[in-house]
């Protein structure tokens, strides 16, 4: 079985009538799954720009191990969204090196957000805890008082609340124990600073 077919199958999953949502959703007949499984068919390489937009993934994702883990067939209206790791020095955030895997939400165009795992708990008083998933929707600015993912000297990401006033930017913290960040607008214009994106959900595991 190619690298493919393997990926599409590890898509649909197999819990009970995904692979029939699949089929309708696709215009296919109910046994095209079936075919291609046995070999008779090849027909999904026809049909990738299709398959990749009913997953809300890229077909570059169905074409490499670069997909959600097998039988995370996602519930209705929830799309793949790549969870990003640690910034290294020099390396943007969207790197394919620091793509961790998937996690799903409900959103529009996935290619739109990221997720980002927390470390610390200098957001605790937004309940952002150690080990959180935050979702970032990519963008470069953002309004006062939204928490954003902000990159420092090129080499430093940070989840902090964005504060404004005049020609001065607070990163402001969710926990006491912190001091804020305290920035100038020019430094966001010369790019020794950067908004990557605005949070906008957070999942984490209940204890």
């Amino acid at each position: 079985m190619d690298k493919t077919l393997h990926n599409i199958l590890s898509l649909i999953g197999t819990k009970k009538g995904s692979q029939r949502r699949f089929t309708e959703a696709l215009g296919l007949c109910p046994s095209a799954v079936g075919d291609w499984k046995s070999g008779k068919s090849r027909s999904y390489t026809r049909r990738l720009p299709q398959i990749a937009e009913y997953f809300g993934i890229t077909v570059d994702n169905l074409i490499t191990d670069a997909v959600p883990a097998k039988n995370a067939y996602p519930a209705e209206g929830l799309k793949p969204v790549p969870v990003l790791g640690t910034i290294k020095a020099g390396v943007p955030i969207n790197a394919e090196q620091h793509n961790e895997g998937y996690e799903y939400a409900e959103v529009g165009d996935p290619s739109e957000y990221f997720y980002l795992r927390v470390k610390g708990d200098s957001m605790i008083g937004a309940g952002i805890t150690d080990g959180s998933l935050v979702l970032v929707h990519r963008q470069n600015y953002a309004d006062d008082g939204q928490i954003v993912a902000c990159l420092l000297d090129e080499d430093y990401a940070t989840l902090k609340r964005y504060r404004k006033s005049g020609g001065t930017v607070l990163l402001l913290p969710e926990n006491p124990s912190y001091q804020p960040f305290i920035l100038s607008s020019d430094d966001f214009e010369c790019g020794s600073a950067a908004i990557l994106g605005v949070a906008t959900e957070v999942k984490k595991k209940l204890i």
